[in-house]
C-alpha cells in the first residue's frame, strides 16, 4: 500500500517536472543596435550600417525600427499684399529610413510652426518691418517607430555581416496666408536610428529529460518488482 502510494507520488512529480520544463524550453531576448546621421543641410541621401541578426543566437521574431529626426534652421517671410494678412510658416524636414531596395521603413517629420499678423506691404523687402519677419535658431524633433514580422524582412536582416539602410533628409518647409508672399528657409537635419531584434533563444531541455528519466526509473522499478 505504502509502496504504491510512493510510486504514485513519484509519477506525479515526474509529470509535473517534465511539464514545467517543457513549457520553458525557450526564452525571449533582444539585441539593440544604434546608428546616427550627423547634422547637415537638408536634401541629403546617406546610409547607416546595421549588423544583421546572428541566427546562431536563436530564432528572429521581429525587427523594430526607431527613427529620431531633428531639424533646425531659419524661416523668413515678406508679405507683398496690399492688405493685412496672417502668415503661417512651418520649418520642417522629412527624414526617411529605407530598406536597401529604397522601400520605406519609417518616416519622421520634425516641424516647428509660426504664425504672425502682417500689415500691407511696407515697400521694403527686408523680411522685417511691419510686413515681414525672420526667425532664427528654430528647432524641432520627432520620434517614430515601425515593427515588422514579415518573413521577407526577417530574412533580409538575418545572417552574417551588416546591412546598409539608406537615410534621406528632405526639406519640407512651407508657408501660406498671403496671395503675394516671399518665403525663405534654411534647414539642417540629423537622425538617430535604433534597430531592435526580438528573438527566441532555445534552451536545452535537460530538466524535462530528467523528468522523463524519472518516469523511466519508476517503470523499471515496477517491472523489477513484478519479476521478483
Amino acid at each position: 500500500m505504502g509502496g504504491s502510494f510512493m510510486r504514485s507520488k513519484i509519477i506525479c512529480a515526474a509529470f509535473v517536472l517534465a511539464g514545467a520544463f517543457s513549457t520553458s524550453v525557450a526564452r525571449a531576448d533582444i539585441i539593440v543596435v544604434d546608428a546616427s546621421v550627423p547634422l547637415q543641410p537638408t536634401n541629403f541621401t546617406t546610409s547607416v550600417s546595421i549588423p544583421k541578426f546572428d541566427t546562431n543566437l536563436g530564432i528572429l521574431n521581429s525587427v523594430t525600427f526607431v527613427l529620431g529626426g531633428h531639424v533646425e534652421g531659419s524661416a523668413r517671410f515678406e508679405s507683398l499684399d496690399s492688405e493685412p494678412a496672417t502668415i503661417d510658416m512651418e520649418l520642417a524636414a522629412q527624414i526617411t529610413l529605407q530598406r536597401p531596395d529604397m522601400s520605406t521603413l519609417v518616416v519622421a517629420l520634425p516641424l516647428v510652426m509660426t504664425s504672425d499678423n502682417a500689415t500691407a506691404f511696407d515697400l521694403v523687402i527686408d523680411f522685417g518691418g511691419t510686413s515681414g519677419k525672420s526667425y532664427d535658431n528654430l528647432t524641432a524633433d520627432d520620434l517614430e517607430m515601425f515593427t515588422t514580422m514579415a518573413p521577407a524582412d526577417l530574412l533580409l536582416f538575418s545572417g552574417p555581416g551588416s546591412i546598409l539602410l539608406p537615410v534621406l533628409g528632405e526639406g519640407a518647409s512651407t508657408g501660406s496666408g498671403a496671395g503675394n508672399l516671399l518665403l525663405q528657409f534654411a534647414t539642417s537635419a540629423s537622425a538617430d536610428v535604433r534597430v531592435i531584434y526580438d528573438y527566441t533563444v532555445p534552451e536545452p531541455a535537460t530538466a524535462g529529460l530528467m523528468g522523463l528519466g524519472l518516469l523511466g526509473f519508476v517503470r523499471r522499478t515496477r517491472r523489477n518488482r513484478v519479476a521478483a
